[in-house]
């Protein structure tokens, strides 16, 4: 199975940062890994490829979603 076609039996959750981010801070979050780059691309104004995807915990994903 491709990492970018997550089983539907569990939910998966996803950030997008910065390469090169020690901190890896979020610049997007997204239930999809290709939704979420598109999503850090269009915030930025960056291409895709500057970004990496994480991730992450159904609760890092609500925190990060809320702020």
């Amino acid at each position: 199975m491709s990492t970018f076609t997550p089983s539907p039996e569990f939910d998966y959750y996803y950030k997008a940062c910065r390469k090169g981010d020690r901190e890896t801070k979020a610049v997007a979050v997204s239930y999809s890994p290709v939704g979420v780059l598109a999503d850090a691309s269009e915030i930025t104004g960056l291409p895709r490829d500057n970004f990496e995807v994480h991730e992450i915990s159904k609760a890092d994903f609500e925190d990060l979603r809320s702020r």
